[in-house]
């Protein structure tokens, strides 16, 4: 859920879809990025839709392994690249500057 903090209303609802690890709001659109247990969603945050997901590729595990999951984001100050560190200890980075 989006709120107005100074009204003390709630705008409208984003559905992810699975448990949210991380939110971060884009520097430079009006985007708002979750960290999930499938994946990064990048909402337009004037449309209310999905612009793009991002789903890192991981080598084949064991039916027992669990496989890495997005746990915190960042933004590059110019928001070309967006960080994204995962369970496996690994921070990828995703060049969104084209998508819209």
């Amino acid at each position: 859920m989006l709120w107005d903090l100074k009204e003390g209303k709630r705008l409208y609802s984003l559905d992810a879809g699975d448990i949210i690890h991380s939110l971060v709001f884009s520097p430079n659109r009006y985007w708002l990025c979750a960290a999930t247990t499938a994946g990064i969603k990048i909402w337009d945050l004037e449309s209310k839709v999905v612009v793009d997901e991002l789903r890192p590729e991981f080598p084949e595990v064991s039916a027992k392994a669990l496989v890495p999951y997005c746990t915190c984001l960042c933004w590059s100050n110019n928001g070309s690249i967006l960080y994204s560190g995962y369970t496996d200890g690994i921070i990828r980075a995703w060049h969104v500057w084209g998508v819209r």
